[in-house]
């Protein structure tokens, strides 16, 4: 799985990874804010992370493409840097 999206509103994400949903034994993907935010980590089921999404216009689009790192913005490049540095100072 690619580790960066971006969601169709246009902000960008960081896939942390796969788990397991124990109320119903669903794949769900957990997944970090690449910005600031009141809370670090998400969830979403899996089928609905890779999924599509219709938008106000009646487009139907990815919920979250994949890019690669170069596409992120320096904010969220910044973002990705600092988790790097968390985990290697912890």
């Amino acid at each position: 799985m690619n580790p960066f999206y971006r969601h169709y509103k246009g902000r960008f994400y960081q896939v942390v990874g796969e788990a397991l949903d124990t109320r119903d034994d669903g794949p769900v993907i957990v997944y970090r804010t690449l910005y600031v935010s009141g809370y670090e980590l998400f969830t979403r089921p899996r089928d609905e992370f890779l999924g599509m999404v219709s938008t106000p216009q009646g487009i139907e689009v990815r919920r979250f493409q994949p890019v690669t790192y170069d596409e992120l913005p320096d904010e969220a490049r910044g973002m990705v840097l600092r988790q790097i540095v968390l985990a290697t100072d912890g």
